[in-house]
């Protein structure tokens, strides 16, 4: 039950298992564009990341791929001010013409497949400075990550690079395209398992760590304790996993309580302290990660994949010190949470294994 917080994620990405959710997604959001032209400004606010959810399970020529497009297209109108209230939502194709300025301007604020559609449709001039090679970086990532393809993650990295070398050492996104880089890398070995790119990972988490400043700095120190928590799962290292958790520590203070990542740092902190209390026995290791996995459960939006996979882990460790301490109201949480996951988790193996614990708890409770 207690899972890897990055790996899954991907597992959860290739496996398709949001899918599930792709109708509601996209019935949400096109209330939210709906309430926004009638009259409800904050209404095309994107704070759960539904669109970024609804781009990830749309394939380019799939029968519904232009009016999700014209969907997320006309969201993104909404916020930068270009469709008003009271306005009726325009075609795809002048919906290209009016973000093709923004594509240029901010193209890493664009989900993928949006940002393809736009180039394809307003026929834009390709990247040539830092920020744009990194912006179409990033998009590469998500796309390569959506689909489980290596290949395209390489391409990813190779673009992430270019960037690099065509920004100065004082360059101001030099930081963010290292944070960025140490992400691919991450996501590189979730797909492969090679070791070296979790060393390259290291490498460009130290560099972006250095560079960084703010909400950025918070990223990228998050970026490198997940890089330095799978080092210490491959080699053991004990103070890699130490350190881990003390940027993991930094990185939430830096992060807004309503960003769309505070509750997966709170549970890669939490994970990281659980492998602390498996390795060491430390009970206050186990506390701090039921306090943080619990945070992570309760914030996490009731569209995202990893919903389940947090309420399992906070029920585990919940699990873990009944186990140790024998205190009851452990297992009864325990259960409680483990029965939400197994009648709810969209995970078949995730439903079964949070059945076995169920059981188990139901009988420590008799």
């Amino acid at each position: 039950m207690l899972t890897d917080p990055v790996t899954e994620r991907t597992r959860n990405r290739q496996s398709g298992r949001v899918r599930s959710h792709r109708e509601g997604i996209k019935r949400e959001l096109d209330g939210r564009l709906r309430r926004y032209l009638a009259g409800e400004p904050g209404a095309a606010a994107d704070p759960d990341g539904l669109e970024t959810a609804l781009a990830g399970v749309t394939e380019a020529g799939s029968p519904d791929y232009i009016d999700v497009m014209t969907l997320l297209g006309s969201l993104r109108l909404c916020r930068e001010g270009l469709l008003r209230p009271g306005q009726a939502p325009p075609d795809i194709r002048e919906v290209a013409r009016l973000l093709a300025p923004v594509t240029q301007s901010a193209p890493s604020t664009f989900t993928t497949l949006l940002l393809i559609t736009v180039q394809a449709i307003a026929g834009l001039p390709g990247y040539d400075r830092p920020e744009r090679l990194g912006g179409k970086a990033l998009n590469l990532a998500d796309h390569g990550m959506s689909r489980g393809d290596p290949a395209v993650l390489r391409q990813a990295i190779d673009l992430f690079e270019q960037a690099l070398a065509a920004a100065t050492i004082d360059h101001p996104s030099r930081g963010d395209l290292l944070t960025s880089a140490c992400s691919c890398w991450i996501s590189m070995y979730e797909l492969t398992r090679d070791p070296a790119a979790v060393d390259e990972a290291v490498r460009t988490g130290l560099a972006a760590a250095e560079l960084t400043a703010g909400e950025s700095h918070g990223t990228a120190l998050n970026n490198l304790g997940a890089a330095l928590r799978l080092r210490h799962d491959l080699t053991g290292d004990p103070g890699d996993l130490d350190r881990a958790i003390e940027l993991f520590e930094r990185a939430i203070p830096r992060t807004p309580r309503d960003h769309v990542e505070w509750p997966v740092r709170n549970h890669n902190l939490g994970y990281a302290l659980g492998l602390r209390y498996h390795a060491a026995g430390r009970h206050q290791d186990l506390d701090r990660a039921i306090d943080s996995v619990r945070k992570a459960a309760e914030a996490v939006g009731p569209h995202r994949p990893q919903r389940a996979e947090y309420i399992g882990d906070l029920a585990y460790f919940h699990w873990l010190r009944h186990q140790a301490t024998g205190d009851r109201a452990d297992v009864a949480q325990a259960a409680r949470l483990f029965e939400v996951v197994a009648t709810t988790s969209p995970d078949p193996e995730r439903r079964d294994m949070a059945a076995q614990y169920l059981r188990a708890a139901q009988d420590a409770l008799r």
